[in-house]
This record gives C-alpha cells, structure tokens and sequence, in this order.
C-alpha cells in the first residue's frame, strides 16, 4: 500500500471510527432502531448512491473517473428494491432529511466542477458496503426479522463472499494507489473522503435525533 493509501486512511480513521460508533448506525446496530427507522434510513442512502451513480455515468469518459465506474457494486436498484418491500406505496411519501439534501447537492457540485472528486465519494460508501456488508447483513436479519426479499442491498448479484470479495477491494485500492491526480487534487481528495465521512455522519446522527430524541 503506497502513500496516497494511506493518507486516505490516516486523515479519516478517526471519522470512519465516529460514524460506526454514533448516531442511528449505532442505534440500529445495538438492535435500538424499528423495522420502519430502518427503512428510512435505507431511504436516505438510496438518495445518496443515486446521486453518486447518475454523476459517475455522467462522467464516465473522464480520465480518472472512468476506472471507478463499477455497476456490480451499485447500490441504489438494489435499496429501491428493498423499500418497495418494506414501504410499499409508503415510499411515496418520502423525503429526504436536510443532511441527505446537503450531501446530494454536493455530489452532484463536483460532478460538474471536480468529477475526479467523485471517487471519494464512491470509495467511502462502497468500500464500507464491501467490507463490512455481510456483518451489517445477518445483524439486520435476526435483530429486526426482515425477510430475505428486503435485504438487497448486502447481496452482489455476480461478486462471491470470501477471495473474489477480497480481490475486488484489493484492486479498488490499486487503482486508488494508481489515481492520476496532481498534488494539489490529492488534497483536495483526502479532504474529500473526509466530507464524505462528515456527510454520513449527520446523516445518521439528524435521523437518530429526529426519531428516538426529540
């Protein structure tokens, strides 16, 4: 693992540490939340990877972009699935809490300004999916008995658990150590993971407070 690795990781362990360990996300994972607190936060993330995977298509043919647009591990069909089963014509219904709006509208700023800051983006919500997906899975199934129909969103329809999983992610971190990006853009990347992180954060933290503090 080079430098650019690890600075990535060095300038974001301490936020990767506060978004597993706060907020709805701790909630949930302590067997807190509800089947329907869940539900909106599925929701939430469906309009975050939404807004990352239209503004990766779009920016395909960039030079950096184009080695990040991976639809096996897209997520927002695979979530739209599972809130079709949990909120049937409730989906309707929803909106987007104000950090979701926030973080949409900058995904969709850099895809127009800084589409290279987009893999940020990418890198934090589906490496997280890919390394701790299977974890979040099985807690999820036996804490709130969601039927298998609603649990898309940790199944990858042609990727295996176990070494294909494990290479997947070791050639997404290759690539990221190969990014073709000048000094200056990868500061502007770290600090990008780093918003992302921050994005995540209140999103989870706005949807805990809405529902189980105020």
């Amino acid at each position: 693992m080079n430098s650019f690795m690890m600075d990535i990781k060095n300038n974001s362990n301490d936020l990767h540490a506060v978004a597993e360990k706060t907020g709805f996300l701790k909630r949930l994972l302590e067997g807190k939340a509800s089947t329907e607190s869940y539900a909106e936060y599925l929701y939430n993330l469906y309009e975050v990877y939404n807004a990352i995977e239209v503004n990766l298509e779009k920016c395909k043919d960039n030079k950096v972009v184009k080695d990040f647009v991976l639809p096996e591990i897209y997520r927002a069909e695979a979530i739209l699935k599972d809130l079709k089963f949990l909120l049937g014509e409730n989906l309707n219904t929803m909106k987007p809490l104000a950090s979701t709006r926030a973080y949409v509208a900058r995904i969709n700023e850099i895809g127009e300004t800084a589409p290279e800051l987009l893999v940020a983006h990418a890198y934090t919500r589906y490496l997280a999916d890919l390394f701790g997906g299977r974890t979040i899975y099985g807690m999820v199934k036996d804490l709130y008995k969601i039927d298998e129909e609603g649990l898309n969103y940790y199944k990858y329809e042609t990727l295996s658990d176990g070494p294909e999983m494990k290479g997947f992610v070791m050639n997404y971190h290759n690539k990221l150590n190969n990014i073709e990006l000048n000094e200056e853009m990868k500061e502007r990347f770290i600090n990008e993971v780093a918003n992302s992180y921050v994005y995540n954060i209140a999103i989870s933290n706005e949807l805990d407070f809405i529902r189980f503090n105020r």
